[in-house]
């Protein structure tokens, strides 16, 4: 009966018009579109000058800034009212104020006149613009670009520092976003599809014809689930293929970890659709609910940001966030070549979660003619 109820599951997913597209485009729009859309680096930042020295050295400093990459020249003028006045019509994020005694004060060493203004209605694309100015500045300080003068004050022992960023050292932020990406696909998948599947058979009247048999909820929960491990364990696949010919990105770690992590990721996300399923009427009220429990774990998952930034008690809650432990423990492995040991505790709480889902998804469902 279990290879049976097996082969049902498999043609009614492949009978669907829909869910085999689906499995295929999202995984592969997800790895090329998402890596270059969803990033926390920020460029094109608009830039105001009010230069008000008109020497070399300002001169030298604005090429400084612009040629960064990060920077759009907006406009050189001489009023900072004007300035501000293009900054409060959204045409300006950044004005740098160059003091009209710049070049005087920098050739003699006593300090940089220099004056930086952001527009932080966008907090994140403020704060990172001004770090931005800011390491312009030290940069047009350190590489020789001021003059004489202060070079022959500084006459002092300087510091070098030197810089190593380990596990993405050219610190581009795809390789931070592609296990994140991995992770959400899995989840999505794995969520959505059995949160729609007995809601289907509802819908359409076949699981009248399962609630006659003797089939047992354990056996028919779990030949529920067997074709979404096989579609998760594809995605995840084509997502590490894609990362690999696409970016150059390979998995520094264990792949059999992964696909571990994975099949544990796979009982909770699934045991909670199944689960939803049997409580939902129709698939309009099984999406919105599934949707709703997603859109809590991305939020709350660290994918987005860190949960060390986060309150205590939203700390306390993502312990029950199952997508707390599967993008920590992708991440780890994907980037860092983690081992099991390493992240143990990861696969303790989903395989807690995955336990209480699934006991729950077949306890709750009930034969009913």
């Amino acid at each position: 009966m279990f290879k049976y109820l097996l082969e049902k599951e498999f043609k009614q997913f492949f009978r669907d018009p829909g869910l085999p597209k689906m499995a295929i485009a999202f995984p592969v729009l997800m790895m090329l579109v998402f890596p270059f859309a969803v990033s926390m680096e920020i460029r094109n930042i608009n830039l105001v000058v009010v230069d008000s020295d008109r020497s070399s050295d300002s001169r030298n400093l604005i090429e400084k800034c612009t040629a960064s990459g990060y920077f759009i020249l907006k406009d050189i003028c001489d009023d900072p009212e004007k300035a501000q006045s293009m900054m409060d019509a959204g045409k300006a994020d950044a004005i740098l104020t160059i003091d009209g005694t710049f070049s005087r004060e920098l050739g003699k060493g006593t300090g940089l006149p220099l004056g930086i203004k952001v527009n932080t209605v966008n907090g994140t694309k403020g704060s990172i613009g001004a770090q931005y100015l800011m390491a312009c500045i030290m940069d047009f300080v350190a590489d020789g670009s001021m003059a004489e003068g202060m070079q022959a004050v500084s006459s002092a022992p300087s510091i070098s520092v030197s810089e190593k960023y380990d596990y993405n050292p050219y610190m581009d932020y795809k390789v931070f976003m592609v296990p994140a990406l991995i992770v959400i696909a899995i989840t999505m998948v794995t969520g959505f599809f059995p949160a729609q599947n007995i809601v289907g058979e509802k819908e359409n009247g076949t699981i009248e014809q399962i609630n006659v048999t003797p089939v047992k909820p354990a056996a028919f929960i779990i030949c529920k689930l067997i074709p979404y491990w096989c579609i998760a364990f594809f995605i995840l696949s084509a997502c590490l293929f894609i990362a690999w010919i696409l970016f150059g990105y390979t998995c520094s770690g264990n792949l059999a970890v992964l696909y571990l992590f994975t099949t544990l990721q796979i009982f909770v996300t699934s045991g909670l659709g199944l689960l939803i399923s049997n409580y939902s009427d129709n698939a309009q009220q099984a999406m919105f609910i599934i949707w709703f429990f997603m859109m809590i774990f991305m939020l709350m998952s660290g994918i987005f940001t860190p949960i060390a930034s986060m309150p205590d008690w939203a700390k306390a809650i993502t312990f029950l966030n199952p997508l707390r432990y599967y993008a920590d423990a992708m991440r780890a492995v994907f980037l860092k070549g983690s081992t099991f040991f390493d992240v143990w505790y990861d696969a303790a709480g989903l395989a807690a979660i995955g336990c209480a889902n699934l006991t729950l998804a077949v306890f709750t469902y009930r034969k009913v003619n």
